[in-house]
């Protein structure tokens, strides 16, 4: 009997041991298994975070932006390089042997192995027609002056562009009523063959002449057949999470003053990189500075002339004396029926020789009132014998619109796309003359990533990792 209950309890022991040792050897392999998968997670986040930590040095510093250069300064951009620099992130990361010096290996309970790493979605700079570079752009200029301050900027820049618009110079078109009176005086016989607004227009390499000394200005060029706007570019997976938006007014007004402020103009300092006028570059896209420039005081001169004739043709006083001589000049030609004409076009000629007296102030860093009063007048009627010679700076600052939120109107009215394409072009040429950046792509440029890696762990288990990451979500 007492050697039965012995045996009895032996059995029981074994039968028991045997599903302690079970549970035992479940809860290992579990716990092993979850190991496993936490240091699969965790090499594959630190990977992540790792080439994440590889923006561009030189774009940040310039331009407050954050982005991988997948060309790692080669020269061609391209995402097996970014999963090259993962896979080797995560290889350091599951084998605690790699990159030691010590004879003893440690041990590895592991023993993981990196099957395959793939890309399955990432965004350039250029995705979504640019708006990827802008939304960072936007976030940058929120950054750099806080939200509020931005917002408030930008408010303050929407309504300047407000009064602009309502101010109505742009509907005034001074040379089609100037054609009108021209062909009202060639009809009685008294043929002007000589305009100064219409010589001006049509020689569009001397309009410069009429405002400035052009010894001075920039004769750099541009090649644009290599940039981003120009070249067949890499393709991503557009826009991604983030919070900011890139099409309302508010943003677009945003992006402005932020390409204000990294970008340079006719009246900034000049770096000395790419282009001296990248504002001009980015609303008119001409492959030199000089050509530029030009445009845009094209475009100034278009306006200031419309709003200086809007004015000087419903000024009484203004009108009176330029009457008395229109009335004496056709006395003496026996055509008495033109003075009311020939007033009309005197008074459009001192608008445009306001006009000049107007944008040199301007590209002098004056201001100009968009509508003018007798106080604001600059240019004396005697002072259109010699136009250039009396249309100086006054050398103060006066109120008003200056150089550069007429360069806000005409952003503000670009197309968006042309817009975004042209200022990545800048980044561009002024990336690639520092060092390392020799053939700097922005559609090389990745701000998100997502990709999957599959891992074994002791040869048995298979584990598949998704990761998602960006520089502006949390995913």
């Amino acid at each position: 009997m007492k050697y039965r209950c012995e045996g009895t309890i032996t059995v029981f022991l074994s039968l028991i041991l045997t599903l302690i040792l079970s549970v035992i050897m479940s809860m290992t392999e579990s716990a092993a298994y979850a190991a496993s998968r936490m240091k699969c997670e965790l090499a594959t986040d630190m990977s992540l975070e790792s080439v994440f930590a590889e923006y561009n040095r030189e774009l940040l510093s310039r331009y407050d932006l954050y982005f991988i250069d997948t060309s790692y300064g080669g020269t061609t951009p391209s995402l097996n390089e970014l999963k090259e620099h993962m896979k080797d992130y995560i290889s350091y990361n599951i084998d605690p042997s790699k990159g030691t010096l010590s004879i003893m290996q440690p041990a590895d309970f592991t023993a993981l192995r990196l099957d395959s790493l793939d890309i399955a979605e990432a965004s350039y700079a250029s995705d979504a027609a640019g708006r990827v570079f802008k939304r960072q752009a936007i976030q940058a200029f929120e950054d750099m002056h806080g939200i509020s301050a931005a917002k408030a900027l930008a408010e303050k820049a929407g309504s300047l562009i407000s009064d602009y618009d309502k101010s109505g110079i742009e509907d005034e078109h001074p040379d089609d009523y100037r054609n009108e009176l021209e062909q009202r005086l060639n009809d009685i016989d008294y043929d002007i063959s000589e305009n100064p607004a219409r010589n001006a227009f049509d020689d569009r390499e001397g309009i410069l002449r009429h405002v400035m000394n052009t010894g001075g200005l920039s004769d750099k060029t541009i090649d644009a057949s290599d940039l981003i706007s120009h070249r067949s570019i890499h393709k991503g997976t557009g826009l991604h999470g983030g919070s900011v938006d890139t099409e309302s007014i508010l943003s677009e007004l945003m992006f402005d003053e932020y390409l204000i402020d990294k970008c340079t103009s006719y009246t900034d300092d000049h770096s000395g990189d790419g282009a001296d006028y990248e504002l001009e570059y980015i609303l008119y896209g001409r492959n030199t500075d000089k050509a530029n420039l030009r445009e845009t005081v094209e475009k100034l001169m278009l306006l200031r002339y419309g709003a200086d004739a809007m004015y000087v043709l419903t000024d009484m006083e203004k009108r009176n004396t330029v009457q008395l001589i229109a009335e004496i000049i056709c006395a003496l030609l026996f055509v008495p029926e033109a003075a009311e004409a020939l007033t009309d076009l005197i008074l459009l000629a001192w608008a445009y020789g306001e006009s000049v007296s107007d944008v040199v102030r301007l590209l002098a860093g004056e201001r100009v009132p968009l509508i003018k009063d007798d106080a604001d007048w600059k240019m004396p009627l005697w002072g259109l014998l010699a136009i250039k010679a009396n249309a100086r700076p006054t050398g103060q600052t006066g109120s008003g619109f200056s150089y550069e939120d007429y360069l806000r109107v005409f952003l503000m009215a670009e197309n968006k796309t042309t817009k975004c394409m042209r200022a990545m072009d800048i980044i561009e040429m002024n990336l690639r003359r520092t060092e390392g950046n020799k053939n700097f792509r922005m559609d090389g440029c990745v701000e998100y990533v997502s990709m999957t890696a599959v891992m074994t762990c002791k040869g048995r288990y298979e584990l598949t990792i998704d990761r998602k990451m960006s520089y502006l979500s949390d995913f």
